[in-house]
């Protein structure tokens, strides 16, 4: 829930979240992880926006008047741990590999059966090995399976945002050799852009499996005591309740097209505004010539739909 309220620089070691006793702890021992946290909130904001920005849930954590995504086990719920657990990953693995971080450096990577005589395996890989595990220290993830089936099933589907990252790192290739030349390479393991993780964890929302309790109430006093993961394989996000309409929240967003806004709206109608930009058009180069172009400039009127 911190991560996505608005920030506020807050007066302890995380600065910018209220942390737990062990989180302060943390914050305090190792040198750059509160920037890191920093970045794996910003990461989980804008890519979530990002994901759902047409859809009635646009990562607001508000359901209707003081009721949030955290009072029960919404599929948004198993989303945003999810999504939290992977963007501090991220973060702490690219922070280790830029030496923005004390306590870890570049990933020591076994060089590949597929490369050549001609590669040099080096360059600076992302550290996701420490990433992880900075993830389930921070998120407190590594307690025993003897707590009640939220907490449970929540650790779960922070490990599977965690384990999706590993599905993103890719093989980066540098080439040496005189006049451009390719005679050596030196080859590294990095990671992918995060919206490439956001957008396989989106897919594991729409394809999340409610689980459902023994009785109707999924409190934190009073927690179903069916849902017991025994799975090691971390690749299928788990939820509770079925998720609230959202319509509460959706008044004023901006739906993409008018088939969008009679979802996106919940029937409550929409306006259509016309929007004037001015933008290059026509360009060419001068007298025929290379190369100085010139462009002349154009108005665009393009209509824009919000919801009333």
């Amino acid at each position: 829930m911190a991560v996505f309220s608005p920030m506020t620089k807050s007066p302890g070691p995380c600065r910018y979240l209220v942390g737990t006793r062990k989180q302060n702890h943390q914050c305090r021992r190792d040198i750059g992880l509160p920037e890191a946290i920093k970045e794996a909130r910003r990461l989980a904001v804008t890519h979530c926006e990002e994901q759902f920005r047409y859809d009635r849930w646009n990562c607001s954590i508000e359901t209707r008047g003081k009721r949030n995504i955290f009072k029960k086990v919404y599929r948004e719920t198993a989303f945003v741990h999810a999504l939290t657990a992977a963007a501090i990953t991220h973060a702490v693995a690219r922070a280790c590999a830029e030496g923005r971080m004390i306590k870890c450096q570049c990933a020591s990577e076994r060089k590949p059966e597929a490369t050549r005589l001609a590669w040099r395996w080096g360059g600076c890989s992302d550290n996701v090995k420490h990433g992880k595990r900075v993830a389930r220290n921070f998120l407190e993830l590594q307690q025993p399976l003897d707590e009640d089936p939220i907490s449970e099933m929540l650790r779960h589907d922070s490990e599977v945002g965690i384990q999706a990252i590993s599905s993103a790192m890719t093989d980066r290739c540098k080439c040496h050799g005189v006049s451009g030349s390719c005679s050596m390479k030196t080859c590294w393991r990095r990671l992918g852009d995060f919206n490439t993780t956001a957008a396989l964890l989106r897919t594991k929302y729409h394809l999340a499996i409610r689980k459902i309790p023994v009785n109707n109430k999924t409190t934190r006093r009073s927690a179903p005591r069916e849902y017991r993961p025994k799975e090691t394989i971390y690749d299928q996000l788990y939820y509770f309740e079925t998720s609230p309409t959202f319509c509460s929240v959706t008044r004023g967003r901006r739906c993409l097209h008018p088939d969008n806004c009679a979802t996106l709206c919940c029937g409550r109608g929409y306006t259509t505004k016309v929007i004037k930009t001015i933008e290059k058009c026509r360009c060419r180069f001068t007298n025929g010539r290379c190369c100085q172009v010139v462009c002349d400039y154009c108005e665009k009127y393009e209509d824009r739909y919000y919801c009333k």
